[in-house]
């Protein structure tokens, strides 16, 4: 029997159920005390659920991948953030199902013990169905691990917990024991410990979230007495192939506008990138130095220590520049976040506007910048988790639209005095490739275009088959769409400096953090495959007053880039 529930009730085979936590009903009689137990109940059936559930996510694997980028301590404070997390999960999951059952105890008066108690017990049983499916899929996962087997054994272990759980609900002796297996956490002194414990665990984090970051704040950069004359604006565009750019001998007219760029400025014909996605590639641009010297490898990697004492922004505000930057990839953000201050600008973009954002924005608390764990892991896992409810897509937080990076850009621009390095890395053309309506089916059909959404990339990593060449030249040609869309709002963007007078003393540096492979086998980026389109990119540099193209054929990676605006800096 439940905790809380009525001494005995009897099923529909006449087998009488009952548990240790049966209570005489006078004390449910009043309406208040019967809601406050009923919401009690169900936040502990919610924050116990959940919790285990992250626990049990957390012991599959992903506690362990933490290993690659966090130590020891910031494993277990990302532990102890998750589950509390969990907890206050369960509390809000909770007060909304008992906001929907409170109308029914109001005006069933003379049923109210018997409504909490089905209430209860159907809570339950959803709580075990679910985990139970949880611990299958689970189990799957890892049996890969031990041996290989066709993907009917998953189909089959899937269907043997969906007849197996209603069998058991139709046995007496089964069923006492699924409705009663959570007795031990709902007697009514349990119920109120968990959500105390919930709400305490939650206060906690938070105090000492920001008690951490008071202690680990990195000091800024002293501004030098004279402001420097000149502006730095660098345009790092995300996954951008350099050999797609006409200019490099992209085959489609889909850059005029960086074309018209690259026709006033020095072209670096030979630059690339050093790793194949975001994070490590970006680190590099911020440090001057390889991965191997940072130890920045994965996407959650951070600019730490020494290092980031001496990161582009920093030593660009010691020399007397004031910084800004608008990085519209989570990565990046997360990325130009983990050098301290050293920004006087860094906006947060609201990478997935609407319902999922106003919730970060409310749990700030617990997860403050404060130099320990992941910020970047738990706004990903959250977003997962978020988007698995909400049946939505998995990458909608990189969809952040070009000419909504460029006009934050010029929001930036207005604020900063003259004497400026201002960094922007525009998401596009990062798949999912969603190019504005000008550019739509101009090489592709829109219906094909928007078949695309629908396939997993994962059947092409981390190398398609020759027989795929196809529908991968396909996607390449709505990348190039999406490629056109970011060089249409680049170009208004510097068509707008120009006339407002803000390139006469502004230095332009445009380059990618990698690149996008639609040939040789290697689809996109993310992979071990260093291959000439995933890593070359493009760089030009446009200095005040340049009227003429000037190309350079001598090879260079992203170590010189910082080293180059260094010295253009003075």
């Amino acid at each position: 029997m439940l905790a809380g529930s009525v001494t005995s009730l009897k099923t529909s085979s006449g087998n009488v159920l009952s548990g240790p936590a049966a209570k005489p009903s006078g004390k449910l009689s009043g309406f208040r005390s019967v809601a406050v137990s009923l919401w009690l109940r169900l936040i502990t059936i919610a924050i116990v659920a959940l919790v285990f559930s992250e626990a049990l996510m957390m012991g599959s694997g992903r506690a362990q991948t933490w290993t690659y980028f966090l130590s020891t301590p910031e494993i277990v404070f990302e532990a102890v953030v998750r589950l509390v997390f969990a907890g206050l999960a369960g509390i809000a999951l909770g007060t909304v199902c008992t906001a929907m059952i409170v109308p029914f105890l109001w005006y069933f008066e003379a049923l109210r013990e018997r409504v909490v108690e089905g209430v209860t017990r159907v809570a339950v049983v959803i709580v075990l169905f679910l985990i139970s499916r949880l611990a299958v899929n689970v189990l799957i996962s890892w049996s890969y691990h031990w041996f290989d087997h066709r993907a009917i054994i998953d189909k089959l272990l899937r269907i043997a917990q969906l007849l197996a759980f209603p069998i058991a609900l139709c046995i007496p002796r089964a069923r006492k024991e699924v409705v009663t297996s959570l007795d031990g956490f709902l007697s009514e002194k349990m119920t109120r410990r968990i959500a105390v414990a919930a709400v305490v665990g939650a206060a906690a984090l938070a105090v000492t979230e920001f008690a951490i970051a008071r202690k680990v704040a990195v000091a800024r950069a002293a501004l030098a007495p004279e402001r420097p004359k000149t502006n730095f604006l660098l345009i790092t565009f995300d996954a951008l192939n350099a050999e797609d750019i006409s200019l490099y001998g992209g085959k489609l007219p889909t850059t005029p506008n960086l074309d018209a760029f690259g026709n006033k400025a020095t072209v670096f014909t030979n630059f690339f990138s050093a790793s194949t996605f975001t994070t490590p590639s970006l680190a590099v641009v911020m440090t001057g130095m390889y991965s191997s010297q940072t130890g920045i490898y994965h996407m959650e990697g951070e600019v730490r220590g020494e290092i980031a004492k001496k990161s582009l922004p920093q030593l660009m505000r010691a020399g007397g520049y004031a910084t800004g930057a608008f990085l519209s990839n989570p990565l990046a953000y997360y990325l130009g976040k983990s050098v301290g201050n050293q920004f006087d600008l860094l906006p947060e973009p609201a990478f997935h506007a609407g319902a999922l954002q106003r919730v970060w924005d409310a749990t700030r608390p617990l997860h403050q910048d404060s130099g320990i764990g992941s910020q970047l892991d738990e706004y990903l896992e959250f977003e997962r988790v978020w988007s698995d409810v909400a049946a939505q897509p998995h990458n909608l937080v990189f969809r952040y639209r070009a000419a909504e990076t460029f006009a934050h850009a010029r929001e930036m621009i207005a604020k900063l005095p003259d004497g400026y390095f201002l960094w922007i890395h525009v998401m596009t053309p990062h798949d999912p490739y969603l190019p504005d309506a000008a550019d739509r089916g101009r090489f592709i059909t829109d219906a094909e275009l928007r078949s695309f959404e629908e396939e997993s990339d994962d059947r092409w990593k981390p190398h398609y088959k020759p027989g795929d060449q196809a529908q991968v030249d396909k996607h390449h040609l709505g990348y190039e769409e999406f490629l056109a869309t970011a060089d249409r709002a680049f170009g208004s963007f510097m068509s707008d400096l120009e006339r407002n007078g803000k390139l006469r003393n502004t230095t332009v540096i445009v380059s990618a953090d990698h690149g996008e492979s639609f040939e040789g086998g290697i689809y996109q980026h993310r992979s071990a495959y260093q291959t000439r389109p995933v890593i070359h990119i493009p760089l030009m540099i446009r200095t005040p007053g340049q009227q003429e193209s000037r190309k350079i054929a001598f090879t260079a990676d992203q170590t010189a880039l910082a080293p180059t605006i260094l010295e253009l800096a003075g």
